[in-house]
């Protein structure tokens, strides 16, 4: 089974709204709306569900958004092992404007996680490395835990043969990188945070991930976008190229990248096929309204048209 860790799971609210601008009001059509539970790893967890695998999902959740986000999993068929805490979950909202190509962000911050819930989720984490093959944790983490959380993790699940796929930024992905899990997927912007410096082409890119596979990681995942992407593993080094779509919404399509990676890890698929999964599910999200959804015959599509070259 895949397990997805989301520390801090959210509510998520897009909406569709035309060239859209403040002090305005508009009068939005059920189809513009979408409510669905959200975070990275749920994404994570929702897209390897479409996909066709079993998934189980565990963080923190409270308060009525809390339940409410259970509640939406539970209707995926999607397996839960949550955390339960004093203070509520947050609120993920983004307005998507098709005419000007924007995306408003507003983003809660989200509860304060104690150390006696932090204690229950240890053990939870340790429960659950008995029935998962591959764990994806993903996503900002809730004020109360310590920076080195997922690197915590990482020790854990190396100590009983389980995979571990990272997807943070800043000092949460610094401190995992030491414990070197099998794979990270930050994008550029958060790659450019960890070496500290602008990567404004592809050798600087391959150099530094290259820097960090010496490290122990196994497979570095690089999401650029409309270009694709680029990995490095000990073996070589690989890009691949995107479908040319018309985007309509970027907010997800990073989790359904490491979604896409995950599914074909846990079917002992090739690297390469892996890589290739990856780019078409991330690109499938693209062309969806929703937050962290595919169409299953997109992304079957889009594997097809996909191109990737080996570098090195």
């Amino acid at each position: 089974m895949i397990t997805t860790v989301t520390l801090n799971p959210a509510i998520d609210r897009a909406y569709v709204i035309h060239d859209f601008k403040p002090n305005q009001k508009y009068h939005l059509h059920t189809n513009d709306v979408k409510i669905t539970a959200g975070g990275k790893g749920l994404n994570v967890a929702r897209v390897a569900s479409i996909l066709g695998e079993k998934v189980n999902a565990t963080g923190f959740l409270g308060g009525y958004s809390g339940k409410f986000i259970q509640e939406e999993l539970g209707k995926l068929g999607i397996y839960t092992s949550f955390v339960q805490i004093n203070e509520s979950s947050r609120i993920f909202t983004a307005i998507l404007d098709p005419a000007n190509n924007t995306e408003t962000i507003l983003a809660e911050k989200g509860p304060v996680v104690t150390k006696e819930e932090l204690n229950s989720f240890v053990k939870e984490f340790v429960k659950i490395l008995k029935y998962s093959e591959i764990i994806v944790a993903a996503g900002t983490v809730p004020k109360g835990l310590p920076k080195t959380i997922y690197g915590d993790m990482v020790k854990i699940a190396k100590d009983n043969n389980v995979k571990m796929i990272i997807d943070a930024s800043g000092s949460y992905l610094e401190e995992a990188i030491k414990a070197k899990p099998f794979m990270i997927k930050p994008n550029l912007e958060e790659l450019e945070e960890l070496v500290g410096y602008k990567l404004d082409d592809e050798h600087k890119i391959i150099f530094e991930c290259k820097h960090i596979c010496k490290q122990g990681i196994e497979v570095v995942g690089i999401s650029l976008g409309e270009k694709g992407a680029i990995f490095i593993t000990k073996e070589g080094v690989y890009k691949v190229c995107a479908p040319k779509v018309t985007s309509i919404n970027d907010v997800g399509c990073g989790d359904a990248f490491v979604a896409g990676f995950a599914v074909a890890l846990y079917k002992k698929k090739s690297v390469e096929e892996a890589f290739k999964l990856a780019v078409a599910t991330g690109t499938a999200n693209a062309i969806d309204k929703g937050i962290g959804y595919v169409d299953i015959d997109h992304v079957k599509k889009f594997y097809e048209e996909i191109e990737m070259l080996r570098l090195e």
